[in-house]
């Protein structure tokens, strides 16, 4: 039974389920997990717990996002037993009587069986709006190329800066890149600083001239300290989730505004994840 205990991890059976830094409200967020996720339990006080998501991260989350259960259930769910394993790429959910269930985020997952959406908590339902794309076919739909990642992150203009967030209800720099990598084949760990060492160091004093298409590009503006990531749009064009925007927009490091002016300062290096 996947609600018995002891348990050695749970499963994500809301939209998005947040993690905090303590184990109260109100408490600062440090990062999000999406629906179908799988994450570690670590240790439970009252009625939070302590999880580890996949990219590692630990902070607390209340028991109410999440579905307990042993590995053995939690495995099962990850495989997909009983459906089609799919991703949301924003599908809206109504329940069989036709009253909203859930809006999902981008990177929600969820099994498939005929036209019926299945939830980890055993709710079901049918898509009203946006879609879902078959996990197998993630590769075909947001292939590893420059030219595309682009194209998947200028769909998340608009979207409002969150510390913490992952989603386009709200999102931070490092939370974008590794939203819109993941789509791609590629998976990062949360912080900018942790993804400033991942990839082929790009550097140089003219940086931008070489960058190139779904290069990421790392800034620092305490120190060494990396502490802010863009997606690169091909030489000095990237897009970003920044306070100084508001959330995701284009820039311009060789522009003239002065928020482009400050960033252009705050450059420290390059990162090339992407296959030749």
């Amino acid at each position: 039974m996947h609600l018995s205990e002891p348990f050695a991890g749970a499963v994500v059976r809301t939209a998005i389920c947040p993690i905090y830094a303590s184990p109260q409200l109100p408490a600062a967020l440090i990062s999000q997990v999406l629906l179908g996720a799988r994450v570690d339990v670590l240790e439970r006080a009252g009625h939070w717990l302590t999880i580890r998501s996949e990219d590692g991260y630990v902070g607390w989350a209340h028991e109410g996002y999440l579905l307990p259960g042993d590995a053995d259930w939690t495995r099962q769910w990850e495989r997909a037993r009983g459906g089609q394993r799919v991703i949301s790429l924003g599908a809206e959910l109504v329940a069989p009587d036709g009253r909203p269930l859930l809006r999902l985020p981008w990177g929600a997952r969820l099994l498939l069986r005929g036209d019926t959406c299945l939830l980890p908590d055993g709710r079901a339902g049918r898509i009203s709006a946006g879609e879902v794309v078959a996990a197998e076919h993630l590769p075909e739909r947001f292939p590893p190329t420059g030219d595309s990642v682009v194209r998947t992150a200028l769909r998340w203009l608009g979207a409002p800066y969150l510390w913490g967030g992952v989603t386009p209800h709200g999102v931070d720099c490092s939370g974008l890149v590794q939203a819109v990598l993941w789509l791609h084949g590629i998976a990062l760990p949360r912080d900018s600083s942790q993804q400033a060492g991942i990839g082929t160091m790009l550097q140089g004093d003219d940086l931008t001239r070489h960058t190139r298409a779904g290069d990421l590009l790392y800034f620092a503006d305490r120190g060494d300290r990396i502490t802010h990531v863009a997606i690169s749009a091909g030489g000095a064009a990237i897009i970003h989730s920044a306070l100084g925007n508001g959330g995701v927009a284009a820039n311009d490091l060789d522009g003239e505004l002065e928020f482009e002016r400050r960033l252009r300062g705050l450059l420290v290096h390059g990162r090339r994840l992407l296959p030749e």
